[in-house]
């Protein structure tokens, strides 16, 4: 039997295939209920073990999904494996393919203002039934992130992408999902580039390699810091799972002595 959730680095991942959460999230647009979702890549997950505040925050998240080979891999190092990457970008399009057979209203917030553009454009084209309730680019002051969410929560959007990149989208959801009546928030980071043609996706071959973040580095060289964190993820997970094992065996062994003390009391 399947696990429901894996945890790695204190981060509860939810173990569903991507057919298996687009039907979860499917029935809850129906029932109007307020989802919160995480797509969490090394990265999110790195940078969560290192920032309590950032952590807590996508711990509010109804659900978590593994963004990202690496997390695959490192919870079958953890003999609780996940069952397959499903990537924020292929969610983002379920969505809008599911927004467009039902006609649902969407609102997207965040990434540069020719990109959002570009992204709104192609959207209307690709799927013309949905309606586009509101968006606005991310490089917005206080005053305007007020006008902003007064208007999201006006339009009552069924999907809400987020496109601000972590940790910035998933602390704006999360410290904002309560003035809002329903919907699905999700933080889609660069998907939004990659909708305006500003940011081209690996081929398929790729990506079913499980090799989309070498095809990254490889267009996008100065993205090899962000590279080097999947394996200082990595890294880390086996830190702590060697620390865990030194830990239990430690209780073991005071667990056997204090058995022991006990014997030579009673004797």
């Amino acid at each position: 039997m399947d696990r429901l959730t894996t945890s790695i680095l204190g981060i509860q991942f939810n173990n569903f295939s991507r057919k298996e959460i687009m039907g979860i999230l499917r029935s809850r647009i129906h029932e109007k209920k307020k989802t919160f979702i995480v797509t969490a890549n090394p990265e999110i997950c790195l940078h969560a073990s290192l920032n309590p505040d950032y952590k807590e925050a996508i711990s509010t998240a109804d659900y978590i999904m593994p963004d990202g080979i690496g997390v695959v891999l490192v919870s079958k190092f953890l003999k609780v494996p996940l069952k397959e990457r499903v990537p924020g970008f292929d969610l983002m399009l379920d969505l809008l393919e599911l927004a467009d057979k039902k006609q649902l209203k969407i609102y997207l917030l965040g990434a540069k203002k020719k990109s959002i553009e570009k992204a709104i454009d192609f959207i209307r084209n690709e799927y013309p039934s949905l309606i586009v309730s509101g968006y606005h680019h991310g490089y917005i002051n206080d005053e305007d992130q007020k006008t902003i969410l007064k208007d999201a929560c006006e339009k009552q959007p069924d999907l809400i992408f987020v496109a601000k990149g972590y940790p910035k989208q998933e602390m704006w959801i999360s410290n904002n999902l309560k003035y809002f009546q329903y919907g699905i928030f999700i933080g889609v980071g660069g998907s939004v580039d990659v909708l305006a043609g500003e940011v081209k996706r690996a081929p398929d071959v790729w990506q079913n390699l499980n090799l989309e973040w070498f095809y990254r580095l490889i267009k996008q060289p100065t993205r090899w810091r962000r590279t080097l964190k999947i394996f200082t993820f990595i890294g880390k997970v086996f830190f702590e799972k060697r620390k865990d094992k030194k830990r239990l065996k430690n209780l073991v062994v005071m667990g056997e002595e204090e058995q022991i003390n006990k014997q030579v009391k009673a004797g």
